[in-house]
C-alpha cells in the first residue's frame, strides 16, 4: 500500500504459509524479528539504496492480525542497527487491489514466474544451510540440518512423487525422481541403469553457486532431503553418494541400489 514515493506498507494476513496449520503456535517472536532483519532490514542493503529501512507495526507471532509494516527511505544512510524498528501503536491503511504493484504480460509469461517462484523457495536453502554451519559448527549443522532434511524428504515425497511421475517404488523410478527434481532446480541431470542400480549424475549444483567457501557439511545436510524422500520410496533401497562436486569431482554422482539385507 503506497502511501508516498518514500514509504509503503505491507501486510501478510495469517494463515502465514510459511508455517502451515499448526506450527505458527511454535514460532517464537525472536524468530519473527530475526526474519525481519535479514530480509525486511537488508533490502535497502541488496537494493543499493543504503537510506531504505523497515518499520514493523504488528506481527502474526505476537497475536496481532497480521506482519504489517512499512518500508521507509529516510534522509541519510542507515547503521545496521537502524535499518529495523518497531512501532506497534501504527495501523497499516486500506488495501486497494487497482492500486497494487502487479507482473504481468509479455515480460512475464507463467514460466518465468514459476522461476520466480522456485527461485525464492530455494533461496530459503541457499541461505541457510551454509549459515547453519557458521553459527552451529559442521557437526551440529550437520545433525540439525540432515535431521530436518530427512524430515521434510520423507514428509512431501508422497506429494512430490505423482507431480514428477513417480508411480512405482523401483530404484529407476526413484532416479527419475532425482532426475526431475534436479531439472526443476536449474541442474543438468541424467541417470543411467547399472545392473540392479541406477546412477544418477549431476554436473552443476545451481542452489550453491557461487557461494563459497562451502563446507561438506551443507551438502550433508541438503542430501538428507533424498535420503529421507528415499526412506518412503521403498526403504529397501539405499542410496549411495560416489562422487561429490564440494569435493573436487566434476559431479554428483548417487548409485541406487538394493540395500544390503540387515541381520536378524
Amino acid at each position: 500500500m503506497e502511501e508516498s514515493d518514500r514509504k509503503a506498507w505491507i501486510r501478510y494476513v495469517p494463515p502465514r504459509w510459511i508455517w502451515q496449520g499448526a506450527a505458527i503456535c511454535a514460532v517464537p517472536s525472536e524468530v519473527s524479528r530475526a526474519m525481519l532483519r535479514g530480509w525486511h532490514a537488508h533490502n535497502g542493503v541488496s537494493l543499493g539504496n543504503p537510506r531504505l529501512g523497515f518499520v514493523c507495526t504488528g506481527q502474526a507471532v505476537d497475536g496481532q492480525p497480521g506482519l504489517e509494516g512499512y518500508y521507509l527511505e529516510h534522509d541519510h544512510d542507515l547503521s545496521p542497527e537502524e535499518r529495523l524498528r518497531f512501532s506497534p501503536g501504527e495501523e497499516a491503511p486500506p488495501f486497494d487491489p487497482a492500486r497494487a504493484p502487479r507482473v504481468e504480460g509479455a515480460e512475464w509469461p507463467p514460466e518465468r514466474l514459476a522461476k520466480v517462484v522456485r527461485n525464492y523457495a530455494m533461496d530459503y536453502v541457499r541461505g541457510l544451510l551454509p549459515e547453519l554451519v557458521a553459527t552451529f559448527g559442521p557437526a551440529e549443522a550437520r545433525a540439525l540440518g540432515g535431521a530436518a532434511g530427512t524430515l521434510i524428504g520423507m514428509q512431501y515425497y508422497a506429494e512430490t512423487a505423482p507431480l514428477l511421475g513417480v508411480t512405482a517404488p523401483t530404484a529407476a523410478q526413484f532416479a527419475a525422481y532425482l532426475v526431475a527434481f534436479g531439472d526443476a532446480q536449474g541442474d543438468t541431470v541424467r541417470a543411467t541403469a547399472a545392473g540392479d542400480a541406477w546412477i544418477v549424475t549431476q554436473t552443476s549444483w545451481r542452489l550453491m553457486e557461487g557461494v563459497a567457501p562451502l563446507h561438506p557439511a551443507v551438502f550433508d545436510a541438503w542430501n538428507a532431503l533424498w535420503e529421507g524422500a528415499l526412506a518412503v520410496h521403498d526403504r529397501r533401497l539405499a542410496l549411495v553418494v560416489e562422487r561429490r562436486l564440494d569435493w573436487g569431482d566434476d559431479a554428483f554422482v548417487w548409485r541406487v541400489r538394493p540395500r544390503a539385507p540387515r541381520r536378524s
